[in-house]
């Protein structure tokens, strides 16, 4: 099956476990029920309506117990050869099945099985346990994060698809998950955005992440965008991208969507970004050693995570400007 196909089939098989514990009085019984998703993976309900999953395994030796992800709105227990994991908050149903779909779809999609595909499930399960480890549920991106979202989706969309191909630009994204927005074999490039004309003044989030002190050269990308009628929501932008990826193969579509999530952007809250943009400009800058940094920041020994933020007034940074096709030969 593609990715649409075994999406259809997971959210199907979770409808049918509510059906089964709904009508049959046994499952009512032992407050559980269970559907069969593959050789190792069964969907689990009780009957409060917290889902779960029951993986079993042939061999629990080859169970890497350093990939599980303790968490604190989830519960995994290890018994005999079988994992069982429970969700602990109804109010994070719908994006457990979320997530626990997509690692499931990307399992699939690779043909993996056995005690290797558990194993994969338990290290991909850790790029969402931060957002289950919050005590609220997520909200929609705020409206900065949303602009900063929308600028990354312009650069990978725009730039960095210029040169390389659909699976090495989604790759080299790292947004998500790390310091920099953009890890190329060659070059970091962090990508700022705003949709407020006039000056063009950038936000740091810590005290070095726009330094020179990293193993590869670093850049900037600034972006600038416009509210217009004319123009794209957050939504309609993904789902461009997706459209795209989706001509090149499902294993894409999954793993974008695994990032999207990874970024705050979920199915359930789409429709709630309605303002449209249009791409107006973007200025690339080389942040080289005499790009304006904080330079030798010491503390005291008891002072320790240190984090300093800082505003640039870019138009003072001309002589680092470059522009694109130097960017894109970099890259």
């Amino acid at each position: 099956m593609d990715f649409i196909q075994y999406q259809k089939f997971l959210n199907n098989q979770w409808r049918q476990l509510e059906q089964r514990i709904q009508d049959d009085k046994d499952f009512q019984k032992a407050g559980k029920a269970k559907i069969q998703i593959s050789e190792e993976f069964f969907f689990t309900l009780d009957i409060s309506g917290l889902p779960g999953l029951l993986i079993i395994t042939n061999n629990i030796k080859k169970i890497d117990k350093d990939f599980i992800p303790n968490c604190k709105n989830w519960n995994i227990e290890v018994l005999d050869n079988q994992l069982v994991m429970s969700l602990k908050k109804k109010e994070y149903n719908d994006f457990f099945r979320d997530i626990i779909n997509l690692i499931l779809t990307k399992i699939n999609l690779n043909k993996i099985n056995n005690e290797e595909s558990i194993n994969f499930f338990f290290t991909n399960l850790s790029s969402a346990k931060n957002f289950f480890d919050s005590d609220a549920l997520p909200k929609p991106l705020s409206s900065e994060k949303e602009t900063g979202l929308f600028g990354e989706l312009i650069i990978l969309n725009e730039f960095i698809n210029k040169k390389y191909s659909e699976e090495d630009t989604l790759d080299y994204w790292t947004g998500p998950s790390q310091k920099h927005d953009f890890t190329t074999p060659n070059i970091l490039l962090e990508t700022k955005t705003t949709k407020h004309s006039g000056k063009r003044i950038i936000h740091t989030s810590s005290n070095d992440q726009i330094s020179p002190i990293f193993e590869k050269p670093l850049y900037l990308s600034f972006v600038q965008i416009e509210a217009n009628p004319t123009g794209k929501t957050l939504k309609m932008l993904v789902d461009e991208i997706i459209k795209k990826f989706e001509k090149k193969s499902d294993f894409l579509v999954n793993d974008f969507y695994i990032k999207l999530r990874q970024s705050g952007y979920y199915e359930t809250h789409k429709d709630t970004y309605k303002d449209k943009y249009v791409f107006k400009d973007c200025n690339f800058y080389s942040v080289s050693k005499t790009f304006p940094h904080i330079k030798d920041l010491k503390e005291p020994e008891p002072i320790f995570d240190l984090s300093i933020t800082y505003k640039i007034n870019l138009e003072k940074c001309e002589d680092f400007r470059i522009n694109e096709e130097e960017l894109i030969n970099n890259l």
